[in-house]
């Protein structure tokens, strides 16, 4: 993330704001972000698509470095 987007209190208001409520927020080290998702979607993808947009919304500077998953089908 930018400079600018690692005040982290800023952060979780602009998340929250942008419907990623459902998110947990850590922070392993300065400039990184980690995410976890509970979002109830049609399918696994739909889920991550829609966090994705979501996250984007709210912190236009982040990036994507990986994503892990523990989603098991019904």
């Amino acid at each position: 993330m930018a400079e600018q987007d690692c005040n982290y209190a800023e952060l979780a208001l602009r998340l929250a704001a942008s419907d990623c409520a459902d998110a947990l927020a850590g922070v392993a080290r300065p400039g990184y972000l980690m995410l976890y998702f509970l979002r109830k979607a049609d399918s696994a993808g739909a889920a991550l698509s829609c966090a994705i947009a979501d996250v984007e919304r709210a912190i236009p500077t982040a990036e994507l470095i990986a994503i892990r998953s523990d989603f098991k089908p019904s």
